[in-house]
């Protein structure tokens, strides 16, 4: 049915509801019209019936039974009506159909219905059935009488063919279904001439529609085959246009995004659903020294590198965006950035950043040989300024105060060049770095020890909430480092009397440490920049107590080494002021340690 034209299925449907419009109210009229004229038939023959009891009585007295059989010969023939009259008992006594002489051998009529009928009800009855005795289909209607000379009760019973009756019901049904048929022929054949008319208007609108597919959009016309299909041609051509104009706007942006994309110092690679690539710019075929070769293969199988291969399954897999560094094998490093597509995919774009890599390793080559350049006069200047103070020369008060200043600038100054150094190693081998599983618990302990002087000193409290044992993977020596490093900041910057609190909480594969102080925090613009080198929010009061800029520096490169990360909450959630500084380091293995941990949640 659904592959039929649409004409055809039309004038099915309109044949269908012709059919049912003709066949049912044709049952239905039929069996009326035979059932009225069964029922004039019923009234007919009680009406003759009664006409048959007056006569009856009229032409009484009759001398025996032959006479009475006689009488209803006589009528039958004159009525076109069987006649019969019954005893009581059932005994025929006379019968218009049978001769005389035979009367007495006709079967008892006590069971027939319409006798059955009257006799019960005293009324008359009325049955059609088929007869016995002369094998045809009669029309009986019977009702009890009193014997024209004897006391007793007789039934008379009149019956008459009902082919008279089913002679009219044909005629009535003839005229009717041919009256049906008529309706039928001209329903029929004005069905299947509204069905073509109406296929030709929808055939033009499907070539329109199959042409504006095919990108022709000029071609108007109009329909005029009444006013819906008129305001269907009017709203199609006006939809065309639009769909043109859209088009048209959509091919000189494409022109425009592919000439901006193509020329883009960036390369920008296109992935599918399936993980294979799309399309490639000028600059990516340059890094992958391809190009329409690229298309339809993997990116590993293109760059050979399984770090974008990983971060392509990454987005694919749900994630909305990831970024990593890699390097080729020219020394050349870029910094790829993945993003998820709506319609499905990733967009990959690589950003050369081997000009800022050079720039940052002639920069740190710099500070570290400048670095090793001040530490041999440096540590001269501290080793002369400790001997003329050690008391072996005679110098008045004021030299002896310069010479402390010497000295404690020499110290600063050996702090910084020392923390350059340290810097420089994390930078340029962070592989150095062994993480191994141990007890960060016992690492904390170390590093508050050694902080606890300078603690005293100013008063303030430092509340250890991390117990034992708390397994991470991480080398001993970086972690203390980072420890000692941001338990002295906080001390340094909390005030007097003031409490600094370190715990840790467990994730699912990491667990995270704090370290809380209570100072003056860190406002929003500085906490993007705080792990810079050199950076100070007070510059006077970092100079002033002794920091040399290079701690959180440090920090972050050793946290980074060790696969863990590191950030600041300030103030935090529960307070006005202070801050938190965070760092997490992977667990040690996979299983969960037993921590009690108490303490502010990162």
């Amino acid at each position: 049915m659904k592959y039929m034209k649409f004409k055809n299925r039309l004038f099915l449907v309109f044949c269908a509801m012709l059919a049912i419009a003709v066949v049912l109210p044709g049952i239905y009229f039929y069996n009326a019209l035979k059932s009225e004229i069964l029922e004039e038939s019923r009234e007919n023959a009680l009406e003759q019936l009664e006409f048959l009891e007056w006569s009856l009585t009229k032409d009484a007295p009759f001398d025996n039974s032959e006479e009475l059989d006689r009488w209803c010969t006589a009528m039958a023939d004159k009525l076109g009506y069987r006649i019969t009259v019954i005893k009581p008992n059932g005994k025929v006594i006379a019968d218009s159909s049978v001769p005389y002489k035979e009367v007495k051998y006709i079967r008892n009529h006590s069971k027939r219905p319409e006798i059955l009928e009257t006799a019960d009800s005293g009324e008359p009855a009325v049955s059609m059935r088929y007869s016995d005795t002369i094998r045809r289909n009669l029309i009986y209607a019977a009702k009890q009488i009193r014997h024209p000379e004897k006391e007793e009760t007789l039934y008379l019973r009149a019956a008459y063919p009902v082919s008279s009756v089913e002679i009219r019901l044909n005629a009535y049904t003839r005229r009717f279904w041919a009256g049906m048929a008529l309706v039928a022929a001209i329903a029929f054949f004005a069905s299947l001439y509204l069905a073509r008319m109406l296929e030709k208007p929808i055939h033009r609108v499907m070539d329109r529609f199959k042409a504006i597919a095919s990108g022709d959009f000029a071609h108007h016309y109009i329909m005029d085959e009444g006013r819906e299909f008129y305001e269907l041609s009017v709203t199609l051509n006006e939809t065309a246009d639009r769909i043109r104009e859209q088009m048209e706007v959509i091919s000189e942006q494409n022109t425009e995004m592919e000439a901006i994309i193509e020329n883009m110092r960036e390369g920008v690679m296109l992935i599918d659903r399936s993980g294979r690539i799309k399309t490639i710019n000028r600059a990516m075929g340059d890094i992958a020294e391809c190009r329409l070769s690229c298309i339809g293969k993997r990116p590993l199988e293109v760059l050979l590198n399984s770090e974008v291969q990983d971060a392509c399954d990454r987005i694919l897999n749900g994630a909305k965006e990831y970024s990593l560094t890699v390097s080729a094998e020219d020394e050349r490093y870029y910094e790829v950035y993945a993003l998820r597509v709506p319609e499905g995919g990733a967009l990959i774009v690589f950003y050369d950043i081997s000009a800022h890599r050079q720039l940052e390793k002639i920069r740190r080559d710099f500070v570290a040989n400048v670095s090793h350049e001040l530490k041999t006069p440096l540590t001269s200047i501290r080793g002369y300024v400790e001997t003329l103070a050690s008391g072996d020369f005679s110098i008045d008060e004021q030299a002896e105060s310069f010479l402390l200043t010497i000295r404690k600038n020499a110290e600063q100054m050996t702090h910084i060049v020392n923390d350059l150094l340290e810097l420089t190693r994390l930078e340029e081998r962070p592989a150095a770095l062994t993480p191994v599983p141990l007890d960060a618990a016992g690492v904390f302990q170390s590093a508050i020890e050694t902080c606890m002087p300078m603690a005293d000193e100013k008063q303030v409290k430092i509340k250890n909430r991390i117990a034992r044992p708390v397994m991470v993977k991480a080398d001993e020596a970086a972690l203390t480092r980072v420890v000692k490093n941001l338990v002295d900041n906080a001390v340094r910057y909390s005030p007097a009397g003031a409490a600094v609190e370190l715990f840790c909480e467990s994730g699912d594969r990491e667990i995270i440490f704090g370290i809380r102080d209570q100072g003056p925090g860190i406002a929003d613009p500085h906490k993007d920049r705080i792990f810079e080198r050199f950076y100070r929010i007070d510059k006077e009061r970092s100079r002033a107590t002794g920091g040399t800029g290079l701690g959180l520096s440090i920090c972050k490169h050793a946290v980074s080494a060790m696969k863990g990360r590191i950030w600041v909450k300030s103030p935090p959630d529960d307070s006005d002021s202070g801050s938190i500084f965070f760092f997490a380091l992977p667990r040690a293995g996979g299983e969960k340690n037993d921590i009690s941990a108490t303490g502010n949640n990162p």
